[in-house]
């Protein structure tokens, strides 16, 4: 099964399907934890609670600084 971060679900399948939703904490996304994971359409990448995508050299380029 391909999961997809937030911005890639929204950008590949049209809506926030939350596949890396929920695997971390709002409080660990607080204090600047995020979790490891492959997005289909991103990579290796690391996301919040939302699962949103938060690296800056994901192969999309979501927070490009």
């Amino acid at each position: 099964m391909a999961d997809y971060c937030r911005q890639c679900s929204i950008e590949i399948l049209g809506e926030d399907y939350g596949d890396l939703k929920d695997l971390t904490s709002e409080l660990g996304t607080a204090n600047g934890l995020f979790l490891v994971v492959i997005c289909e359409g991103c990579g290796v990448i690391q996301v919040n609670h939302k699962g949103t995508c938060m690296s800056t050299g994901c192969l999309k380029n979501h927070n490009k600084l």
